[in-house]
């Protein structure tokens, strides 16, 4: 069976398709796969995990490098490393992470090591501990937030006196 020209078209995909050497040719046009997401370096970062869209995960979340979640997760997130949270996202978790990222709608504390990130069309409802964040117009926020360095394992117990009210 032939799905196209032996010669592949100038920047189109070639595919072997098992029937004696002939080839299956992807048309131009196809979108190139994103690019690897850069962290706050500028340092390319390749996620090491994703849960898509239409996933649904409950429980503890453990993870090394970048994870992006664009699904439903209920639960607990540790890492020593980066948590992006995509504009379809629903989590309802306590998070503790060394950086996250946030377009989607997270319900729970938030303890970022290192910066939290929060990012239009994204929903925080809870508490944030982390020495740097960031807000883009257009992000609700509901919560209290701790802009200094937090001591580890405080997710959750921030002292009234160190937060600033925001108003939403």
């Amino acid at each position: 069976m032939k799905f196209g020209r032996k010669e592949p078209l100038l920047g189109s995909l070639a595919m072997d398709d098992g029937n004696n050497g002939e080839t299956a040719t992807l048309p131009r046009g196809l979108p190139s796969p994103a690019p690897p997401a850069r962290s706050a370096s500028g340092m390319n970062q390749e996620l090491n995990a994703f849960l898509g869209d239409g996933c649904i995960y409950e429980g503890k979340l453990t993870f090394e490098g970048r994870v992006r979640i664009d699904g439903k997760f209920t639960g607990e997130i540790f890492s020593t490393d980066t948590l992006e949270v995509g504009p379809g996202a629903e989590l309802e978790a306590e998070i503790d992470v060394r950086q996250v990222i946030i377009a989607g709608r997270v319900e729970g504390n938030i303890h970022a090591r290192g910066r939290c990130d929060l990012r239009a069309p994204g929903e925080v409802i809870g508490n944030i501990v982390s020495p740097i964040i960031t807000m883009e117009e257009g992000v609700q926020f509901d919560g209290a937030m701790q802009m200094k360095a937090a001591l580890e394992g405080t997710i959750g117990t921030v002292a009234d006196q160190d937060l600033v009210r925001v108003a939403t």
